[in-house]
């Protein structure tokens, strides 16, 4: 593994304090407000949740404005503090976070369906083409970039330990890569198959798995590997770390084998699988998404490609035992559930983004776009959703409440 070269993050509070030197011919200091959804989920642990005191809206959420990108979206959009971030077909781009206009543009060699993070001035996403790029936040100018192996295409997330200043991300070489932010590779991980879950970080570990069925966790410090679990099905969920588990979902989206949402502990002991992976009248279907924690319960979007229909699960965190579900049109194994208060909000294939109860699954209200949504929700710190659909547009919605009053009126 390559020694550390000279690269700190650090955050104050709201403040992020980044340096590094190799890159430039001079060292450099960027100060800036901490981005509200830097990464899909919005944190390295996935918590998938932001802000005080808001809580979804009564009605149905009204747009704020679209963007039409040019062809299917599937990377899940990246918040940052004055444009947002995603793409479609061999773009990348950045829109301003308030207007929807476009910023600036890049463009890959080929389609990028992953999704990317946001640190110390740089945004960084994996294509199709093998290469993952690092680009300057305001700007769009390529920085670095570095090329995956053989089969090298990412279709997982990045995810950013700010600690370190490094930034993770799994690859169809078969890799976990991680890379100091100014591009100096610090090691990569052989896992023997595609690994295209995004992963997760704690303080001391980071965890992931891959499509052969295994979930990993390493050492943050030394990229060796902690423990190993086998199950059935390939991993290609994010994991959730919550302080008293870890939260993931398997499944194969052509029903070879049955998808269930588990419950780990920080040793790799199975703590619980769910019912409805059981082959019972609660069968999950293909899982591909961080199950969402809201109190005690635990909420996991699932389906199958060869049905049109999918389900949204409400699960007993103690046990795995089904306590409500929600049939929708389509399936549901991309988008991960995004927590607002008491509720969640997920999108399905069927072109619906659901906002859901968390403790009865009563349906709260639901968006429809013009085809299906892929992409995980974003938030900012004044309630704005932001989507990506297949119908190629990205939406910013108003769709939450804050201190009694839309967030939209605030």
């Amino acid at each position: 593994m390559a020694s550390p070269p000279p690269v700190v993050a650090v955050r104050l509070g709201q403040l992020s304090f980044s340096f590094a030197f190799p890159l430039f011919l001079s060292a450099f200091l960027v100060v800036s407000q901490a981005a509200p959804w830097p990464m899909m989920l919005q944190d390295p642990s996935h918590q998938a949740k932001l802000g005080q005191g808001l809580s979804l809206s009564s009605a149905a959420p009204a747009l704020k404005w679209k963007y039409q990108a040019g062809g299917e979206v599937e990377s899940s959009v990246v918040v940052g503090n004055k444009l947002v971030y995603s793409a479609a077909g061999k773009r990348i781009f950045a829109l301003d976070r308030e207007t929807g206009s476009e910023v600036w543009s890049f463009a890959a060699q080929q389609n990028i369906l992953a999704s990317g993070a946001l640190a110390g001035g740089v945004f960084m996403v994996g294509a199709d083409d093998h290469f993952f790029y690092a680009l300057a936040e305001d700007t769009g100018k390529l920085l670095w970039k570095f090329e995956a192996g053989e089969a090298g295409e990412f279709t997982g997330g990045a995810t950013v330990g700010e600690e370190e200043g490094v930034v993770y991300v799994g690859s169809g070489d078969e890799q976990l890569h991680a890379y100091f932010l100014n591009g100096t590779k610090r090691f990569s991980f052989e896992a023997t198959a595609p690994v295209c879950s995004t992963p997760a970080l704690d303080k001391t570990g980071i965890y992931f798995g891959d499509d052969f069925g295994r979930f990993f966790k390493l050492d943050r410090a030394t990229g060796k590997q902690i423990w190993r679990q086998q199950f059935p099905a390939n991993i290609r969920a994010p994991a959730r770390l919550e302080p008293d588990g870890i939260f993931l979902s398997i499944g194969d989206p052509d029903e070879s084998l049955s998808g269930e949402i588990l419950r780990l502990g920080y040793d790799g002991s199975t703590m619980w699988r769910s019912d409805c992976g059981r082959g019972g009248r609660h069968k999950c279907g293909s899982c591909w998404t961080a199950p969402a924690v809201v109190g005690d319960v635990v909420i996991g979007a699932c389906g199958l490609d060869s049905k049109s229909e999918g389900f949204i699960w409400g699960l007993e965190k103690d046990s795995g035992k089904v306590r409500w579900k929600v049939q929708t049109g389509n399936d549901c194994q991309t988008s991960s559930p995004m927590v607002v208060g008491d509720a969640v909000v997920v999108g399905c294939t069927d072109g619906k983004l659901y906002a859901i109860g968390a403790q009865d699954g009563a349906r709260r209200w639901h968006f429809e776009a013009q085809a299906g949504i892929w992409t995980t929700p974003a938030m900012d710190e004044h309630g704005t959703i932001f989507i990506g659909s297949h119908d190629g547009y990205v939406y910013a919605l108003e769709g939450t409440r804050k201190g009694g009053h839309d967030a939209a009126e605030m």
